[in-house]
């Protein structure tokens, strides 16, 4: 038996045991839609960390920047589509074993 059989029934077996789940993601789950993240894969911040909310609160310099960054990247989110793990959280909640 391979490994992704073995973690694919090890997975079977939890959510049978386990009925009712709930799945937290992070940004990371969209990186293979082409989505960046802020952080590497040792979870160090990228060049640009995210503006915080009090900083985009409070200064109406960071909330230009915050806006222009996000007009900026609207095309890479509007053409981005959902990738496996996507499939896969939305194949579990129509089964029912992922939910909220």
């Amino acid at each position: 038996m391979d490994t992704l059989q073995r973690d694919s029934e090890a997975l079977a077996d939890f959510l049978v045991a386990h009925p009712r789940l709930v799945v937290l993601t992070g940004a990371g789950i969209s990186a293979a839609s082409g989505i960046p993240t802020y952080r590497d894969e040792s979870g160090t911040w990228l060049p640009r960390a995210p503006i915080q909310e009090q900083a985009f609160l409070r200064d109406a310099r960071t909330r230009r920047r915050y806006w222009a960054r996000s007009w900026y990247g609207w095309p890479l989110i509007r053409d981005a589509r959902p990738n496996a793990a996507h499939h896969a959280l939305a194949r579990l909640e129509a089964l029912g074993f992922v939910g909220c």
